[in-house]
């Protein structure tokens, strides 16, 4: 009871008792609101396991969430009904649509946007237990979600809607790696179509920067300027970003899925039609971290200069193994180099070998060249599963999807 009476106490002093959180049972608590009631003060009045449930309709902006909740005890942000998300409209430009200063914040099924220039999302200053999850966000002239100010770890970012961003939609971390780093993200089921940014800004997908990285997984990301998704590895061998299941199609400029450094796997990943390669391992800034790059079982199709590029200054430490190939002609994969293995690919440019690639059905053909041709690894990085999450038989089968397969999906996930 004590921290509860302190809580009351804050709130009283702040006025805010009127809010309808009873003062003696605030835990817990689940608090309904509408579109007439004062957003920002009601978000700031939630105690660490409370709710605000929000019904339909149009909430005015900007915010800054203040006051979190504790480890094991958020505070969640939500709609009332995930189909009929309230829209959160801000229509300045001297601030972002919502600033996360606090830890331990869940916000869930909110819309956001359009905005103007350089204006965000949801811009994070916490540094622990945040989590933005089936959120819309659509015509913004800045960045959907950035971490870039404070250290933080574990935060989650899962099954948002991201269309016609005019910036780079997901950032994590800091450029030098060294002022704020992002670590232990999962990045999982958000769907990203359609990125722009004026130059010389590269606009990309998803982009976790030096230092920083975790899971990045069953993403969609379509029509991006950039690479649809990048990292930049980190100085810490020990912790490798995994990037696993995602589709990766039509970046203008890049390649799809881009390794600046390592330690990083990249598996059964299906990369469409990107400008330069389905695959880039680059040596970004030439910081000579392309060591531990693991790009391994993926589907790789129709881009526009290799399957997979690689950028070398120095040493390097790159296996390239039990991908699916096909481009245009000429070499899809490197030149053979010190400190690159490559094993069991398969170019599919001679024989059909998938389903029906052309409405994004990368199923093995049944006695095609791709059936049990695999190498066979017994490593920490080679998948159990396939992007479907079927068992992997031994040998296995080169590329994302073993047989059966089905189609891949380019849609929301329901």
């Amino acid at each position: 009871m004590i921290r509860l009476r302190t809580i009351a106490a804050g709130l009283i002093g702040l006025g805010l008792t009127g809010l309808g959180w009873p003062p003696a049972a605030m835990a817990q608590e689940s608090r309904e609101i509408g579109p007439e009631s004062s957003l920002c003060l009601e978000m700031n009045a939630v105690p660490p396991g409370g709710e605000l449930v929000l019904r339909p309709g149009e909430y005015a902006g900007p915010c800054a969430i203040r006051s979190g909740g504790e480890p094991g005890s958020p505070i969640v942000i939500r709609a009332k009904d995930p189909l009929q998300r309230p829209r959160i409209v801000y229509a300045g430009n001297t601030s972002n649509v919502i600033d996360v200063r606090a830890d331990h914040v869940t916000i869930q099924g909110l819309a956001l946007g359009p905005t103007q220039r350089d204006v965000d999302g949801i811009r994070i200053y916490g540094r622990a237990g945040i989590t933005v999850e089936d959120c819309e966000f659509s015509g913004l002239g800045g960045i959907a979600v950035v971490a870039n100010h404070r250290s933080s770890q574990g935060m989650t970012v899962r099954r948002n809607v991201i269309r016609g961003s005019e910036a780079t939609a997901m950032y994590f971390g800091c450029h030098d790696g060294v002022s704020c780093v992002a670590t232990g993200l999962t990045i999982e089921g958000n769907y990203i179509h359609t990125v722009r940014a004026p130059d010389p800004e590269i606009g990309y997908g998803i982009q976790i920067k030096l230092n920083s990285g975790g899971v990045v997984r069953d993403n969609t990301i379509i029509d991006t300027k950039g690479p649809g998704i990048m990292v930049y590895g980190t100085m810490d061998i020990t912790r490798a970003s995994l990037i696993e299941g995602n589709v990766v199609m039509g970046s203008l400029r890049s390649s799809g899925i881009v390794a600046g450094g390592g330690p990083a796997v990249i598996r059964n990943n299906v990369s469409i039609g990107n400008a330069i390669a389905g695959v880039g391992v680059e040596d970004y800034g030439r910081r000579g971290m392309l060591r531990g790059v693991m790009v391994v079982h993926n589907t790789l199709y129709r881009n526009e200069q290799r399957a997979v590029a690689l950028f070398r200054n120095g040493y390097i430490d790159v296996s390239i193994i039990n991908n699916a190939l096909h481009g245009r002609p000429g070499p899809l994969l490197p030149e053979p180099q010190p400190g690159l293995r490559m094993a069991g690919n398969i170019d599919c440019r001679a024989q059909a070998c998938f389903v029906d690639p052309e409405n994004s059905d990368f199923s093995p053909v049944p006695g095609g060249l791709l059936i049990g041709t695999g190498t066979v690894r017994i490593e920490p990085w080679v998948p159990g599963q396939d992007y479907f999450g079927a068992p992997r038989p031994v040998p296995p089968t080169p590329g994302a999807v073993e047989p059966p397969g089905g189609l891949i999906r380019l849609a929301p996930r329901p």
